[in-house]
């Protein structure tokens, strides 16, 4: 039955990443600007016509755009995602190269936000009506609404201009490599900056279903019957989880979606910077394979959660698999 259930929710999945594909590959073409402006180069004034007739030729940017998406769909399907129109390198080799940048940002703010959140929503649930619950919910609503570029802004200024303690941006010191302790160090902006715009909406989320399950009917009936109050609370955030880790599932992709500002802004070499600037250059190959790859590690974040859904969810696994 779970494999089964896994067989689907793989066939969705790679349904979703076609469709995103489909959808990123003719909004590029339908933007201003020449698609072969990142062929040409820096040349681009000095070809003749004849000659960028014959790169676009080469390249089939002649062809029907439907016929230039199948084209890169088939190339996909064999594993070959093609060459950067820009730097000439093969895509895959450049998307390795980056992905793991991305991945230690992504994973760790992820980490370091589900242990805050974890933390403070229960305890703001447990204590409703303190201090801490009220503060709690005016601080998710003002972080949620502080856009990650303006607070990495005000960070590199207080941080890296005014007090001196952590660099603006890199991944390493220009004198040398440092290590992790350096990468680390550098880390520690883009990290504060991600950490801080999930880390209020997720704590909230999982204060309210902490609220709502410390006034269900079972926790009132076990208080009658003394049990501890430390059994409880596990109970309480037992059931007060399965809620919130299918929050944290769904919202995966906006960790992605700010990191390439966060990327971009403090030049943190990952996925983010690379769709930024391959969207300057109009390096399409290079873009739809970095898409296409934050879709695959999207799509199986979502199945990972699902499966841990159903691991914690006994309904589930009693056969409400869909």
């Amino acid at each position: 039955m779970i494999a089964k259930w896994i067989g689907k929710r793989v066939i969705m999945g790679t349904m979703v990443l076609i469709i995103v594909s489909f959808l990123s590959f003719f909004m590029m073409h339908a933007a201003p600007g020449n698609p072969a402006a990142a062929y040409y180069g820096g040349n681009a004034q000095t070809l003749s016509a004849a000659e960028k007739e014959r790169i676009e030729k080469a390249f089939d940017l002649d062809q029907p755009v439907l016929y230039q998406y199948g084209s890169w769909l088939r190339g996909v399907l064999q594993g070959n995602l093609g060459y950067s129109a820009k730097e000439g390198r093969s895509v895959a080799t450049i998307l390795q190269e980056r992905l793991p940048n991305t991945l230690q940002l992504v994973v760790l703010t992820l980490v370091m936000v589900t242990i805050a959140s974890i933390w403070l929503g229960l305890r703001a649930g447990m204590l409703e009506g303190s201090l801490l619950d009220r503060g709690l919910s005016i601080v998710s609503i003002a972080s949620s609404a502080i856009p990650p570029f303006w607070l990495g802004i005000v960070f590199i200024m207080v941080f890296s201009v005014q007090l001196g303690w952590f660099p603006s941006s890199g991944m390493y010191d220009v004198r040398g490599n440092g290590g992790m302790v350096d990468r680390l160090y550098h880390m520690v902006l883009p990290l504060t900056v991600l950490v801080l715009s999930h880390v209020g909406i997720f704590a909230r989320f999982l204060q309210e279903n902490v609220k709502a399950e410390n006034h269900s009917y079972y926790v009132q009936v076990a208080r009658a019957n003394g049990v501890p109050e430390r059994e409880i609370r596990k109970m309480i955030l037992r059931n007060a989880m399965i809620p919130y880790i299918n929050y944290v599932g769904v919202t995966i992709p906006s960790f992605f979606g700010g990191s390439i500002v966060v990327e971009t802004l403090f030049g943190w070499s990952g996925l983010g910077q690379l769709l930024v600037k391959s969207v300057m250059v109009k390096d399409f190959p290079v873009l739809m394979g970095a898409i296409l790859l934050i879709g695959v590690v999207v799509v199986m974040c979502l199945i990972l959660i699902d499966i841990l859904m159903i691991c914690l969810n006994p309904r589930l696994r009693r056969g409400g698999l869909v």
